[in-house]
């Protein structure tokens, strides 16, 4: 049995994750970590869910040799002090977190690098199919005279615009084509603005209601367009997708992985 420490483990994926282990008997929750443990009380619910695990607002007085592997769904700044406890302890690592600066990463990289961590913006295992698909198509259009744009669309409780997964979508596009990262994204499209550049990516932002989770790529171009489109209905099919990352993870030699690299799908397939 694969023991699991969860940080994060009070937030919206934190929840989902630990509903969809229940199903899962191969996997034991045996640690949750929250800063939201330290200033609230558990309700009924969580103190049913979370009886026979150990509670934490931090890694400071956790026996690394009681967990096998961290998840992580908490926010940038814990996520880092995290890694580091998982590279010091030789933990294996998920890491869902999203919004690092790059002062955050360049510590991430150096943390992680003696331990296997699987990082994604998105567990899902669609969008990551998805990204191939996004990649493989910018490949074969590139000599074509085709505009790209990507639309997203959460719920008015998202809090950072545009989500790091438009941000990925984008960066495919970019590197494929040999462009400038960020500096190809246009985002704030008003008034008189010109004509469409051709070496330009935009990314449309909707927020509202309790929409989950959408996100579109656009490839128009003369008389035709393609649009590739991901929906996400709940964060079940995350949950789904972190547990075949820990199947996948727990025995993988030390490096940094993405859910590519668990599909087996390192290079564009065309």
């Amino acid at each position: 049995m694969i023991k699991i420490a969860m940080t994060g483990a009070l937030g919206r994926m934190g929840s989902a994750m630990r509903s969809h282990l229940k199903s899962q008997p191969e996997f034991k929750l045996v640690l949750a970590v929250s800063h939201r443990l330290g200033n609230q009380e558990l309700d009924a619910e969580q103190k049913r869910e979370l009886e026979d695990v150990q509670l934490a607002g931090s890694f400071s007085a956790v026996d690394p040799e009681t967990i096998d592997v961290i998840v992580d769904f908490s926010v940038p700044d814990a996520a880092v002090e995290y890694a580091r406890y998982a590279g010091l302890n030789g933990i294996p690592m998920i890491m869902g977190t999203t919004g690092f600066n790059q002062e955050q990463l360049d510590k991430l990289a150096g943390y992680l690098a003696d331990v296997p961590c699987l990082v994604s913006p998105n567990m899902s295992l669609m969008m990551n199919v998805v990204y191939r698909l996004v990649s493989n198509t910018t490949v074969v259009l590139d000599d074509y005279d085709v505009d790209v744009e990507i639309t997203e669309w959460h719920h008015r409780g998202k809090r950072n615009a545009p989500s790091d997964t438009a941000l990925k979508l984008a960066q495919i596009v970019a590197e494929k084509r040999h462009w400038p990262f960020p500096e190809v994204i246009k985002h704030d499209r008003w008034g008189m603005i010109g004509e469409r550049k051709q070496q330009e990516i935009g990314i449309q932002c909707l927020r509202g209601g309790d929409v989950f989770s959408e996100h579109g790529v656009i490839f128009a171009g003369l008389g035709e367009h393609i649009e590739i489109i991901h929906r996400a209905h709940s964060l079940e099919s995350y949950a789904r997708g972190v547990t075949r990352a820990l199947r996948w993870i727990i025995n993988r030699p030390p490096g940094v992985y993405d859910m590519l690299d668990m599909l087996g799908l390192p290079e564009v397939l065309y």
